[in-house]
């Protein structure tokens, strides 16, 4: 096994900002986020639907539609070169090859007309001339890897022909053929039974060993995230409120919005579940959105200077607002020293 270089960063986004034109006016899905990844991390971005978690991960694979949708602002770097400034054939290579996408639902995601063979043939020739033997036997090999059963035969069955379990293992081994440095994977549980996550998960991750790779998990599970990530980006309303090491967002979360998801989390006390908190209210509409912090109708702990300013991202040094820095607990709140978190 090769040593990786964790020293400098696989992805930069900087400053990144996403509108879509509709009828109803122009919507800033992303606005203004910033976040780094690692050789052979594993980031979480978290938050409710809606909060814009997607919408980065298809910015970053180049597959935002236009119209309606445009990178009106920021910087997407992989491996140092800027992705936004490519032409759709210079991404292309790039895409599938040196970045990967598992999307949320492999069953919209995968040709319903075509077999798993010849779909996952066309991606692996696509990026590695070969013979179409050498590719079919490239494919099995991958299903094999991500545990199909008898992968000779699954892998010239139809889409529809598959449990959603084993369809969403296709997508992993589709999106892992081409040996990937970067993988995105966009709430790859969903629709799956308890049992069915569990063992897809321990198989990304298993996998994420064995390739060497990066993984940028979109998730609503934070259970997910405590056990395989090493760093959280936690979004709302198309903003990143508060991002840092996983023990960091676990143990001392600054941001209000952290705070009550990590509250909803299910706890057992005394043989039964205990009463789960909510975080009261909707997302703002992005079309209608409150001067200030986004999160202001939200908060149990808002003040007038919330509703007036927005805040920034700043670093938690002792649990005092800093300088802002790279990789630190960063949080965008004016009150992150003064709240204090008891789940």
């Amino acid at each position: 096994m090769t040593q990786t270089d964790t020293t400098t960063s696989l992805l930069e986004v900087n400053h990144l900002a996403v509108e879509f034109s509709t009828d109803k006016g122009v919507a800033r899905a992303i606005n203004n986020i910033s976040f780094s990844v690692k050789p052979g991390e594993t980031l979480a971005i978290v938050g409710e639907s809606g909060c814009g978690k997607s919408v980065t991960s298809l910015a970053v694979m180049g597959l935002i539609p236009s119209p309606p949708g445009r990178i009106v602002q920021g910087s997407i770097k992989f491996q140092g070169q800027e992705l936004c400034s490519l032409s759709d054939k210079a991404y292309r290579k790039i895409r599938g090859n040196d970045i990967s996408m598992i999307f949320q639902e492999p069953m919209t995601a995968l040709n319903p007309v075509l077999k798993i063979s010849t779909q996952m043939i066309d991606v692996i020739r696509n990026h590695n001339p070969s013979s179409k033997r050498a590719a079919l036997n490239r494919a099995i090999q991958m299903l094999d890897k991500v545990g199909i059963p008898s992968p000779e035969k699954r892998v010239h069955m139809y889409p529809h022909e598959l449990s959603g379990g084993m369809r969403q293992r296709v997508m992993i081994a589709m999106a892992l053929s081409c040996n990937p440095k970067l993988l995105l994977a966009d709430e790859p549980t969903t629709a799956l039974d308890v049992t069915i996550q569990a063992q897809v998960m321990r198989e990304l991750m298993r996998l994420k060993k064995e390739f060497e790779m990066a993984v940028v998990l979109v998730t609503h599970d934070l259970g997910v995230v405590a056990e395989t990530c090493q760093r959280v980006v936690v979004m709302y309303c198309g903003e990143i409120v508060e991002q840092g090491t996983v023990d960091a967002i676990f143990d001392s979360p600054r941001h209000p919005y952290t705070q009550g998801l990590l509250r909803s989390i299910p706890v057992i006390r005394e043989n039964k579940i205990a009463r789960l908190p909510t975080v009261e209210g909707m997302v703002p509409d992005l079309f209608d959105l409150p001067q200030g912090c986004r999160f202001a109708s939200r908060c149990p702990h808002v003040s007038d200077k919330c509703r007036q300013q927005s805040p920034q991202l700043t670093e938690v040094i002792d649990e005092q607002p800093s300088s802002i820095a790279p990789l630190g607990h960063q949080v965008a709140c004016f009150y992150a020293s003064e709240v204090n978190y008891e789940s």
